[in-house]
């Protein structure tokens, strides 16, 4: 049976992966969305599509199909993309993402034509963005791919953003749990609070948010959690510690989901922060602290064991090393400048005494005395 259309409408994912309805149309060129609450595919949602028809037509924001958007210019081509069978093949969250920064350029430069867009304008949009790297950033790969899918579809012949330089990403806003931090925040929440059960998903189980949110008993067997990643699709295996069995084994919850609300309900991603916010606060910690932080506690934490990138990042579950050897670069540090001044110990250092033993105090009682009984500085 074919598929009833409805005119006007157009949809979209919020941050949990839900599908969204709205009536666009469109009011002094301009486009216009009115939402759509009810249930998808149920008699409630089809009333309330002609409702909202019929509000727009008795007003003076009669509904039109488009506004002209000249062939080859950059909205246009944007508007190719996002109804091709690729755009629509990326997961939900890439294609909010991707959605959001392409409408944005099409709102602010659209009428230019996508075949001369030239390097210094991507340039010059990265560099408005300058205040923060990681939009520029994002903003660059996604024009890049926006331009590689429309040379394969034959709308374009080259690449403007090829060649622009990502900018230097400041410092991660993600701060890492310090151990003293981890063990307060468990002396707050004990085992069998859902608050404990979050900090074990996150820190043992290196999951993220949306994960934490998602994962439930029926992705554990005897050994491992297995869950596929919302954010890259790329299924992870955890080995569940014994700590992280004893949290999950005493889960407050009583429905397939480790993590729920209150009223025995699934957290919303969104809700989810709020109430790891409210979580890091009752137990006196600095709101900088987010779930996000452990995840990365855990990268360090591995890092310093000596685990290689690879092993993070198939812990993490990132696609490639880059991330992980931001964690590894910082315990390799460590690792070499203990070595170094280890070396120079066992030169300088009598036999007697140890690395360990090699104090301030025991220093001064070996340096030699300068005359007048001083310590002047040379």
């Amino acid at each position: 049976m074919a598929a009833i259309r409805y005119p006007y409408t157009v949809s979209d994912f919020d941050r949990s992966g839900r599908k969204r309805w709205y009536v666009r149309f469109v009011v002094d060129g301009k486009y216009k969305k009115v939402r759509i609450r009810a249930v998808e595919g149920s008699e409630a949602w089809v009333a309330e599509y002609h409702a909202v028809l019929a509000d727009l037509r008795n007003s003076d924001k009669a509904p039109s199909r488009s506004v002209h958007i000249p062939v080859y210019s950059l909205h246009w081509l944007i508007n190719q993309y996002i109804s091709s069978a690729e755009f629509s093949e990326a997961k939900p969250a890439t294609q909010i993402q991707r959605r959001s920064i392409l409408l944005r350029i099409a709102r602010e430069s659209g009428q230019g034509d996508c075949r001369t867009l030239t390097r210094e304008a991507v340039q010059a949009g990265r560099d408005a963005r300058s205040k923060t790297p990681g939009a520029a950033n994002n903003m660059l790969k996604v024009v890049k791919h926006l331009y590689a899918w429309g040379i394969e579809a034959g709308h374009v012949s080259h690449n403007p953003a090829e060649g622009v330089k990502r900018l230097k990403a400041g410092e991660s806003k993600w701060i890492p749990w310090t151990f003293e931090q981890r063990e307060t925040f468990k002396a707050a929440h004990p085992i069998g609070t859902t608050a404990r059960t979050a900090f074990h998903l996150a820190f043992d189980a290196g999951l993220r948010r949306s994960d934490v949110v998602r994962i439930g008993r029926q992705h554990r067997d005897e050994t491992h959690l297995k869950i596929d990643q919302k954010k890259t699709g790329r299924r992870v295996s955890i080995l569940v510690t014994s700590e992280l069995a004893a949290a999950l084994d005493q889960a407050p919850s009583s429905g397939l989901n480790y993590i729920e609300t209150s009223h025995g309900k699934p957290y919303s991603e969104k809700g989810f922060g709020a109430a790891v916010r409210r979580w890091v606060s009752a137990a006196g910690l600095p709101s900088g602290l987010t779930l996000h932080g452990l995840r990365k506690a855990d990268g360090v934490r591995m890092a310093e064991s000596g685990a290689t990138e690879n092993e993070i990042a198939a812990k993490l579950g990132h696609s490639d090393t880059r991330s992980a050897a931001i964690y590894t670069k910082g315990a390799d540090q460590q690792r070499l400048a203990d070595a170094a001044i280890r070396k120079y110990m066992e030169q300088t250092v009598p036999q007697n005494f140890s690395a360990g033993q090699f104090t301030e105090e025991n220093s001064m009682k070996s340096a030699p005395k300068i005359a007048g009984g001083g310590s002047g500085e040379t």
